[in-house]
């Protein structure tokens, strides 16, 4: 596959895990304003990763080629990985976690 292919399928499965935990927010029983939040950190944390490592990349600070990197561009490398996958993640379990501390115990009467 060519460089341009590898880039676009990578993209691809960022932007679909995103859509994803985007669908499982708006599943939440959250007002809308809370939804919006948690549905935007869900795009903003992969983005901003991305635009991270293609900055660093462009400014020299990491090599492209992952066999040309010594072992601390290479650490930034593989947590820049995980947090483009797990930022969607980590997304909806601050969002579960909102719906579950604000959320009414069953038959207690609504606070006023």
């Amino acid at each position: 596959m060519s460089e341009l292919t590898n880039n676009m399928s990578i993209y691809l499965i960022v932007f679909l895990n995103a859509a994803c935990h985007i669908l499982l927010i708006w599943r939440l029983k959250l007002d809308r304003a809370a939804k919006w939040k948690y549905s935007s950190l869900t795009v903003v944390i992969p983005v901003a990763v991305m635009l991270t490592m293609r900055l660093m990349v462009g400014i020299g600070l990491v090599h492209v080629r992952v066999a040309e990197q010594p072992w601390f561009e290479r650490i930034f490398t593989i947590l820049g990985s995980v947090l483009l996958v797990a930022g969607p993640f980590l997304a909806t379990g601050a969002a579960v976690v909102f719906f579950r501390k604000n959320r009414q115990p069953a038959g207690s009467p609504l606070a006023a």
